[in-house]
């Protein structure tokens, strides 16, 4: 009995015990993750400066990172990847990131805190605490990666290492320097939507789509859903519905997201037709895509950004396309919420041809109001007009069939 106790009850009492001391019954930081138009239009002008568009193989660029929208990334990559919370803050030439995260299959948290410090070009990780349990430096940062070697992000994280030549504190904020690399950047996408959906997988939808000769939208997602139905047999089924949901988009803007040469530069005047309009497949299919591989409430605001610059310079603003852009937003939900709401999806739509079963009557809604328009006759988003014609965009997305299964 003596031996039991010290080869196997011990042990595990002493895991057990560290287990306990590194996580707690509740989260130490809870915050929402919010990101507002104002941060839309930051973002945009970032990508614009950066001239992303006509980054070639090989070449590189700088980007300095406020403090305020470093906390706001990682706190929003927290909720997005792990449901959980973040925050980051830059003192005493250190960058510390602190996080709250919920472990899976039991109630218990992980608090983390963690200290990043200069060290060559890089940030290193240096002291580190679990709940309760401090880690020294010499061992955190083989900690840090072991941990991310198990994430189901590992192989986009490393991905997205390759491109970083640089992470230095600079004026309070962080200053990295990348290099464009057409391969890495393919893998660090793949990573970042999930397992599966990487490029090999949405070539094989690309091919299939490409045997489609037609214009009409549902004809292409009947077809992509019943690839996706017949690889899901032995497959993961949310993987396959976001291959199709990359492959879609794709066919809809008339080329590749993203290319090995940098950012692509789609043809959107391929003229596929949802509701008889090909504004209409480009708001849903880019919307599907955006919500199945970077969340939900970033495709309603993405679609919502663009709306509003129409109306300042443009087509104005149609609320027939932002109720495109939200059921393109339930479509991705709905098809990658879970394995099981996945093969409902594509058991249901394989071979579909009508449109009406996802995109909601939307002939009635008012469009292509200038902003002196929209201001007049709804005062703005948020206000009481605008927010009533947004659930009744809401109501009829959600009465359809699919979505109420």
């Amino acid at each position: 009995m003596r031996g039991l106790f010290a080869f196997v009850i011990l042990p595990l009492a002493l895991l057990a015990g560290m287990f306990f001391w590194a996580t707690d019954p509740g989260p130490s930081l809870e915050r929402p993750a919010m990101i507002d138009l104002a941060d839309m239009e930051k973002g945009k002008a970032i990508i614009d400066s950066l001239q992303l568009r006509r980054m070639k193989e090989g070449e590189s660029r700088n980007l300095v990172v406020s403090e305020s929208d470093l906390d706001k990334g990682v706190n929003y990559l927290a909720a997005r990847l792990a449901k959980g919370s973040a925050s980051a803050s830059i003192a005493l030439d250190q960058l510390v990131v602190r996080a709250s995260l919920p472990l899976p299959l039991v109630s218990r948290w992980l608090n983390l805190e963690l200290g990043l410090v200069p060290q060559g070009d890089m940030l290193v990780p240096a002291d580190m605490r679990l709940g309760g349990m401090p880690i020294p430096a010499a061992v955190s940062g083989d900690l840090l990666a072991f941990a991310l070697a198990l994430s189901p992000y590992s192989e986009g994280l490393a991905a997205g290492r390759e491109l970083l030549d640089s992470a230095r504190l600079v004026g309070g904020g962080l200053a990295l320097g990348f290099t464009w690399r057409g391969a890495a950047v393919e893998k660090a996408m793949a990573g970042a939507a999930g397992a599966g959906s990487g490029d090999s997988a949405v070539a094989v939808y690309r091919e299939r789509l490409a045997q489609v000769k037609t214009k009409d939208f549902p004809v292409l997602l009947g077809e992509a859903f019943s690839l996706a139905r017949d690889r899901s047999g032995a497959g993961d089924p949310v993987a396959e519905n976001r291959a199709a949901l990359s492959a879609l988009a794709e066919a809809v803007v008339g080329g590749k997201l993203l290319s090995r040469r940098g950012m692509a530069n789609p043809d959107r005047h391929r003229g596929v037709r949802l509701a008889g309009r090909v504004d209409f497949s480009q708001h849903f299919a880019l919307s599907a895509f955006l919500s199945a591989t970077g969340g939900a409430g970033f495709s309603d605001l993405a679609g919502l950004y663009k709306e509003l610059k129409d109306s300042r310079q443009g087509s104005g603003f149609s609320f027939t396309d932002l109720a495109a852009d939200r059921a393109g937003t339930r479509f991705g939900e709905a098809a990658t919420g879970s394995p099981a709401r996945a093969r409902q999806i594509q058991n249901r739509l394989a071979g579909s041809q009508d449109g009406a079963e996802y995109f909601p009557a939307v002939a009635d809604l008012p469009e292509f109001m200038g902003e002196a328009e929209f201001q007049a006759r709804f005062g703005g988003v948020g206000q009481p007009a605008y927010t009533e014609m947004v659930k009744r965009i809401e109501g009829r997305i959600a009465a359809l069939a699919l979505y109420r299964e």
